[in-house]
């Protein structure tokens, strides 16, 4: 077993363990250890090696896509049985050129902001009241966004809430945004809540839960393998926040293989 130390460190441990011929790398912890793993592994010279995950984060919102559990049991389980599923990742492409791999949702907007005081918080609510709190707290100082999106079927001009790039179902600690996503499937779903008011969406929270899409006109559902986007504002991924800017977004189909059964 192997303790990450700072940030970034599980990104630079999991490069040298598949440098090092290991067949597997288990992330244990929550949705920002998985993706410094699952990024570590991709830039390593052994990009077929497994990932897992033992949740044990403050969300853990991309085991919800699968049966995942919080018991050594089914780990070792799926260990012995040589158990692996081939996932999709998205690839976002910063204004300076750098890249970074994403394996569950990317987004823009007030996740942003939730994300971050998520990230400083000391976490001793749990991990839902520990969102819900960030959430109505960013609405105090959050202000929507101006933000241009261009896919090679459609494109969308205007103030956002959240702007949603969705390869896994669940973000914030539970919240079913994309219930159409699918991280086997040929293109991301991209959820776009516009210039709605801090009471359009609370009214709405129960519904994003439970998974049901919302019919608002403020509210778009589309489908894309990437995206061009133009803003003068930051964007997260997995939970951690990556930058200012991003200049594009593109779905890398079942580039990674990961320790579990098929998703539901």
């Amino acid at each position: 077993m192997f303790i990450t130390s700072e940030r970034g460190h599980g990104k630079s441990l999991a490069t040298e363990l598949a440098h090092d011929g290991y067949t597997h790398v288990i992330a244990v912890g929550g949705d920002g250890t998985l993706h410094e793993v699952v990024n570590g592994i991709i830039i390593s010279d052994n990009p077929n090696c497994v990932v897992g995950l033992l949740p044990a984060g403050t969300a853990n919102d991309y085991a919800k896509n699968f049966t995942l559990e919080k018991k050594l049991a089914p780990l070792i389980h799926n260990l012995n049985a040589k158990t692996s599923t081939k996932v999709n990742l998205g690839k976002i492409t910063l204004s300076d050129n750098t890249a970074e791999y994403f394996i569950n949702i990317a987004d823009m907007g007030l996740g942003v902001d939730v994300v971050q005081r998520v990230n400083r918080s000391k976490k001793l609510l749990g991990s839902n009241l520990t969102f819900t709190k960030a959430i109505l707290e960013s609405f105090f100082h959050f202000k929507n966004q101006e933000v241009n999106v261009k896919t090679s079927d459609w494109s969308w001009e205007g103030r956002i809430n959240s702007l949603v790039v969705a390869n896994g179902k669940y973000f914030g600690s539970g919240m079913c945004i994309a219930p159409e996503a699918d991280i086997q499937g040929d293109n991301f779903a991209v959820v776009i809540i516009g210039d709605v008011s801090m009471r359009d969406y609370l009214n709405h929270i129960g519904k994003i839960k439970r998974g049901q899409k919302i019919d608002h006109p403020e509210i778009y559902y589309h489908r894309a393998n990437f995206l061009e986007i133009n803003s003068a504002h930051g964007i997260e991924a997995d939970g951690e926040y990556l930058g200012n800017n991003p200049t594009s977004i593109r779905l890398i189909p079942k580039k990674l293989n990961f320790l579990a059964n098929q998703p539901l």
